[in-house]
């Protein structure tokens, strides 16, 4: 135990991280995951924690939990848990390309490697890739937007705001693109870094800066996070300009309690809201995955896009009319059961 606690230790006051795990002298299951740097991340190492420590004290191992906010420090997280000799490590890469060499250190050291959320390109050897289902999430809505303007004849012209440039956007964008038609026109993209701060101040500067033509031309925004759409919200609250809004539809994904209002009067006259369920709490099924590969237990899925099984965590669509049904669901309960 005290041998273990010391490389914490080490590992805390060297490169930033959180360390936290049970006992030592068991099989052990190592799990990287981003720094809590928004919501969305913070309410993740909650629930990654929370599975980790109920699944450790029900099937006996022990488990290292190291969370990190830049790429490099991701990395020297994978080395300690290498040395550490885990049954498995479960990886939730900040950017798939800079992580490669540790998540192939990994496999080259014969450990198990389950990758969640955002994948690694052109990489193999994993024992198996997680997430939720972003190329469905954003098919789903690509049709709602296109059921949603079916009465329009002319092109429609729309705002896109993505997290980043990792995986997760580019498959939600892409499945959006595939579905929702050539009508559908993007006048601006921003890049908001999962921000709900920079996407109001981006939207706020394309309102102020665009011309009242251009701006008065907007229809819909696309949104790949619900902590973005509530930036987009307060911008377009605080707008005063002189050209009129006519965004009708504003879509999102997070399924989250902040942005259920939006769905009644408090949200903003005259605009529809649309959102998907990818909750915080999808990566318990990635640790609960790598302790049934602790245990021997196949991964029973089919081959992903980079050749590992893949394991697609189901999403709900969430608009107007479904909205309060959701609230009681399985999934919302446990999001927010701690």
């Amino acid at each position: 135990m005290r041998k273990i606690l010391v490389v914490c230790a080490a590992v805390l006051l060297s490169f930033g991280f959180a360390c936290k795990g049970g006992q030592s002298g068991k099989p052990l299951m190592g799990i990287v995951t981003p720094a809590g740097d928004h919501g969305f991340t913070g309410e993740s190492i909650r629930h990654g924690e929370a599975e980790a420590k109920a699944l450790a004290e029900q099937n006996g191992f022990d488990y290292r939990y190291l969370t990190a906010g830049e790429s490099g420090q991701q990395n020297n997280a994978v080395d300690t848990l290498i040395a550490l000799k885990p049954k498995v490590i479960v990886l939730w890469p900040l950017t798939g390309d800079e992580l490669r060499n540790a998540a192939q250190k990994v496999v080259d050291a014969k450990i198990p490697l389950v990758i969640y959320d955002r994948f690694i390109e052109n990489f193999n050897g994993q024992a198996a890739d997680i997430s939720g289902d972003n190329v469905g999430i954003g098919e789903a809505m690509g049709r709602y937007f296109a059921k949603y303007f079916a009465s329009e004849s002319g092109t429609v012209n729309y705002l896109q705001f993505l997290g980043d440039s990792s995986t997760v956007p580019k498959e939600r964008a892409d499945g959006f693109a595939s579905t929702a038609g050539s009508k559908f026109q993007i006048v601006q993209s921003f890049v908001t870094n999962w921000s709900q701060q920079t996407a109001m101040e981006q939207l706020e500067t394309f309102l102020n800066t665009a011309s009242p033509a251009e701006v008065e031309s907007i229809q819909a925004i696309y949104t790949d996070d619900d902590e973005e759409v509530m930036g987009i919200v307060s911008a377009l609250k605080n707008y005063k300009g002189s050209a009129r809004i006519n965004i009708k539809l504003v879509s999102g994904v997070g399924g989250r309690r902040e942005n259920m209002d939006l769905f009644t009067n408090s949200g903003l006259p005259g605009i529809d809201f649309v959102t998907y369920t990818f909750s915080p709490s999808f990566i318990r099924d990635a640790v609960k995955l790598g302790a049934d590969i602790m245990q021997g237990q196949a991964v029973n899925a089919p081959a992903g896009p980079r050749g590992a099984p893949y394991v697609k965590i189901p999403f709900a669509e969430i608009d107007k009319t479904t909205y309060e049904a959701y609230m009681q669901t399985e999934q919302y309960i446990t999001r927010y059961s701690i």
